[in-house]
């Protein structure tokens, strides 16, 4: 879309500022790192390459993708494609028959011309008299190969709309939400549409708040910006594809990243993506500690295999913008492995000292903290800038602890891709679960543990001057995953 068509708003100046200043704050940072005589383990070396990929991936990535950020203009009125004809997928599969009421009321009270159907791969007949009472369509099918992918293929060749509408079964659809996407189409280039995902269930607990504070970065700013990059994504709900660039492809991908995997596919094959910022089917976010460490360990083992499988071998396919919004995407859930490192490190250094690195903690935290302060800064002032008037800006702190005390789902997620370690597809639960899920906790556990001892070890041993310091840095890294295990069985009063 002609760049006329996008806004521009305030703030954006001090974005570019804020960038400016990062760049510095990085070459300040990895230039410590970089004197003479630093560095004495083989082994912090190999980390340090691994820990300034990611940065350079994930935050310098970023912030690119933040300063091409632009508002796309409001669809076209839905007359303007009255000529395609759409079908509403409702995928399920063994959940709660509320949420299929839910989700059935809301599609069917859609505006504009749709059919509806169920694609119920648990085969559930009071479902199926369900959806005859909505005048909704009903479909299943024999087994349950691809998963939620399979599911949608299946149904494909049993409908014939122009225009597949796919929602989970958590997201209510607005009546509105077909007049706000459906005129994208419009271009006969554009492939698929993506509208905005929202969570209405903040108040359900802390892990709820925390999960729905994750997502306010990509389905705002990041989703912004790649749209005018070229590279909005699905997301695997509240989306809208045309059904021949799925033929083309030869339908939706399987894996656990299933959408992550459509998308590239799509984009390789030279269709157009739009992203819709305008929250108009809002769903459930993971409430309890097992349901948001499943769901993080399926989507980033799926994410990962496409890091490693298709984006390499689609890679020259694609134009610039992709590539850097889909490495910066596919790379998110690094963050594990660098937690790891970074909490080895310090560690290794009030155990270890010299024999790891001729380091003083004190002047480590003067390098690295500018970096931390302007990072956090960009973010939320990209957040600022690009938000929908709907979306409160908060110091989300909480998205911060959840995602840090999460590294072990994250490593193991990448040592499972690395080494090609299947990962069954399990839906992710809708129920709040207030018993404590010790099993998912205990790395965390275990690492605060041994920083803990390490911190005694070190002031014990003289390893560090400064003592107050040493207490704040190894704070800030024991203190996420505490506040996570404290919390993970609480409901927000």
């Amino acid at each position: 879309m002609d760049s006329s068509a996008r806004t521009l708003p305030s703030g954006v100046w001090a974005l570019r500022g804020l960038v400016a200043l990062g760049l510095a704050s990085t070459v300040y940072y990895f230039s410590w790192w970089a004197e003479v005589g630093r560095i004495t383990s083989p082994l912090l070396a190999v980390a340090l390459i691994g820990a300034g990929a990611y940065h350079w991936t994930q935050l310098l990535g970023s912030w690119v993708i933040y300063l091409s950020a632009r508002k796309r203009a409001e669809a076209p009125p839905p007359s303007a494609v009255e000529d395609l004809t759409v079908d509403v997928f409702v995928t399920a599969c063994n959940e709660p028959h509320e949420l299929v009421q839910r989700a059935l009321e809301a599609v069917v009270a859609m505006r504009g011309q749709h059919r509806s159907w169920l694609l119920d791969d648990g085969d559930d007949p009071q479902l199926a008299r369900l959806a005859k009472r909505h005048g909704v369509g009903y479909l299943t099918r024999d087994g349950r190969e691809g998963a939620k992918a399979g599911n949608i293929n299946a149904a494909l060749r049993r409908t014939d709309g122009d225009i597949v509408v796919i929602f989970d079964l958590d997201h209510a659809p607005t009546p509105e939400f077909l007049e706000r996407t459906l005129g994208h189409f419009e271009d006969p280039a554009v492939g698929f549409v993506q509208a905005m995902l929202s969570f209405d269930n903040h108040g359900q607990s802390w892990i709820a708040r925390a999960a729905c504070e994750t997502t306010l970065d990509f389905f705002n700013p990041v989703s912004v910006g790649m749209d005018r990059l070229g590279s909005a994504t699905l997301i695997g709900s509240n989306a809208l594809i045309r059904r021949e660039a799925l033929v083309s492809i030869g339908g939706y991908r399987h894996g656990l990243a299933e959408d992550l995997a459509t998308s590239i596919e799509l984009h390789a094959g030279g269709w157009k993506s739009v992203y819709v910022a305008e929250p108009l089917a809002p769903g459930l976010a993971p409430a309890d500690t097992r349901a948001w460490f499943m769901q993080q360990l399926k989507w980033s083992r799926g994410v990962f295999e496409v890091l490693l499988t298709a984006f390499p071998r689609l890679w020259p396919r694609l134009d610039w913008g992709q590539r850097l919004s889909y490495a910066a995407r596919m790379t998110y859930y690094w963050i594990g492995p660098v937690a790891i490192v970074h909490m080895g490190f310090t560690i290794g250094i009030l155990l270890a000292g010299e024999k790891l690195a001729r380091v003083d903690l004190r002047q480590y935290i003067v390098h690295i903290l500018p970096l931390v302060i302007v990072a956090f800064t960009i973010r939320l002032t990209a957040l600022t800038c690009w938000r929908h008037p709907t979306v409160r800006i908060t110091p989300q702190w909480r998205a911060a602890v959840l995602v840090y005390a999460t590294w072990p789902v994250y490593t193991l997620a990448w040592i499972m891709a690395a080494l090609r370690l299947p990962l069954r597809f399990r839906l992710t639960p809708k129920c709040f679960d207030a018993r404590a899920r010790w099993n998912w906790m205990a790395p965390q556990v275990l690492a605060s543990t041994l920083i803990a001892i390490a911190m005694v070890f070190g002031l014990a041993g003289g390893q560090t001057g400064h003592t107050e310091i040493l207490l704040v840095f190894c704070l800030l890294q024991a203190g996420p995953q505490i506040v996570v295990l404290w919390q993970s069985t609480k409901r927000v009063a």
